[in-house]
């Protein structure tokens, strides 16, 4: 039986529901959004990024009638008036500790009582130089009794002789030392065989053979 006021009553209930049911959604929404929102605050701004920098030495390329290398910027081609016999080349630095380097080049000249105080291995490769080892330490420091009267010692440096200049062992005079024989390396360019010898001398207190190594690794006969 139809009773006056009964929709009515069904109505408001089924909106109360609604009601209930609408604030309890609403509050999960907010809820969430407060637990699941972290504490960082990402900006927008990119990354700093640190570069590292390091000094690249300058160089400058020697063009001599038999080869071309490359030596440091600034030297300048002078005399060698205290070694004996004088070089075909010499270079020597201008500025700061690169007055106390320089570089010597003797090219088909015979040696054979050139001493040195230090030895440095190389070998030919082509037109060009590969160096095989690091500068060996004073060879005063590995070679037999000292030759009193001449001031000169043979010594090896990997398997190869050469003369060490124990007279002068205060000195700091690098040689290559190489298995073409004693102060001699032969290298074939397009102009021919000829022969080299590489002396590196440094009287700073704490001398840089990188130099004289990346000379020869530089080198490239004509």
């Amino acid at each position: 039986m139809y009773r006056l006021g009964e929709r009515e009553h069904s109505h408001r209930r089924l909106y109360a529901i609604f009601s209930v049911f609408a604030v309890l959604v609403l509050g999960v929404v907010v809820g969430a959004k407060h637990f699941l929102t972290t504490d960082t605050q990402t900006s927008g701004s990119p990354a700093v990024v640190t570069k590292v920098s390091y000094d690249v030495p300058k160089l400058q390329a020697m063009d001599a009638v038999t080869f071309t290398m490359n030596i440091p910027s600034g030297w300048k081609q002078t005399p060698n008036n205290n070694a004996i016999p004088l070089p075909t080349y010499n270079w020597q630095g201008v500025t700061g500790e690169d007055k106390n380097r320089w570089l010597s080049v003797y090219v088909d000249m015979k040696l054979p009582g050139v001493a040195v105080n230090r030895a440095l291995h190389v070998q030919a490769n082509g037109p060009n130089i590969n160096v095989i080892s690091g500068t060996s330490d004073n060879c005063t420091s590995f070679t037999g009794p000292t030759n009193i009267s001449s001031g000169i010692q043979q010594a090896k440096w990997e398997n190869i002789t050469f003369l060490c200049d124990t007279g002068n062992y205060e000195r700091d005079v690098v040689g290559i030392v190489s298995p073409d024989g004693l102060n001699n390396l032969n290298v074939m360019g397009s102009k021919g065989l000829h022969a080299y010898f590489f002396t590196y001398t440094d009287n700073n207190a704490q001398s840089n053979y990188t130099i004289f190594a990346n000379a020869l690794a530089s080198f490239h006969a004509k």
